[in-house]
């Protein structure tokens, strides 16, 4: 089991004091119970479809070989015999990423003067995840293809209603969906930092990808279009309902932002 000290330190450096000053955020459009009931209901489709999976997924692969490309990829990254740290790894850093992206748009807010944007923020992030994972969940259900540690017969003790839930990588979706989803509504606000922010915060989603290959979950093709399918819903939800209100927009150029949000992120 890997240390826990890099968690740890990247939880502390979420909750660093931001600078105080500065204009407050720019204000979005939103309706609190409209996004939150929406927001309520996406997951608990996302739950209830969870909970069924095991009368829902299929029993065969309607999608079993993988491609050259896919498998030359599989065969170049995969952990021989350590699958689940990798797997472990990746979970870990699906956890981090959301918790330090709600630190950094709460403590933008507050350092703004309006902690409650942050929270409006966070909600707004949520609800761009929450649709990335719905849609994530109802793909995998249909497409059934077979994961790489069942096609390659490796025992990694996973349950059997998951080998034929492959495509596409639900961890890489959540990963992207919270780094494009953040970014884009911390833009949106006039947020310090962005940019470094989304430099990090992709990287380590890229990361989450990498890891899945490595613990013999998914393929090249499962990860791509996971980061694509969950950054896209990730900009898009904010982008498209919440975007600022008429005769507001962010102030021109990136603030340098405090050592403590580019690095939590």
């Amino acid at each position: 089991m890997p240390s826990a000290r890099p968690v740890a330190l990247a939880l502390a450096l979420a909750v660093a004091p931001a600078a105080r000053g500065g204009e407050p955020p720019v204000p979005l459009q939103y309706n609190l119970a409209l996004d939150a009931s929406v927001t309520g209901a996406m997951a608990l489709s996302t739950a209830l479809l969870a909970v069924y999976q095991p009368a829902l997924a299929p029993s065969t692969c309607r999608w079993c070989a993988p491609g050259a490309l896919d498998a030359s990829v599989r065969n170049a990254l995969v952990w021989n015999h350590d699958f689940r740290t990798a797997d472990v790894l990746s979970s870990v850093i699906d956890g981090v990423l959301p918790a330090s992206a709600v630190g950094y748009l709460v403590l933008s807010a507050s350092g703004r003067g309006d902690v409650d944007a942050g929270l409006v923020d966070s909600l707004l992030v949520t609800e761009a995840v929450a649709g990335a994972l719905l849609l994530n969940q109802v793909v995998k259900l249909l497409v059934g293809r077979q994961r790489p540690y069942a096609f390659y017969g490796h025992d990694i003790r996973a349950s059997e209603t998951e080998k034929n839930l492959s495509f596409y990588s639900g961890h890489a979706s959540l990963a992207f969906s919270v780094v494009a989803a953040t970014v884009t509504v911390a833009a949106m606000r006039g947020y310090a930092g962005t940019g470094i922010a989304a430099g990090v915060g992709f990287t380590l989603a890229a990361g989450v990808g990498y890891l899945r290959i490595a613990a013999d979950q998914h393929y090249l093709s499962d990860v791509l279009v996971g980061a694509a399918a969950g950054g896209l819903m990730g900009w898009a939800v904010p982008r498209i309902f919440h975007s600022p209100r008429a005769g507001s927009a962010p102030p021109a150029g990136l603030r340098l932002p405090p050592i403590g949000w580019a690095v939590a992120f």
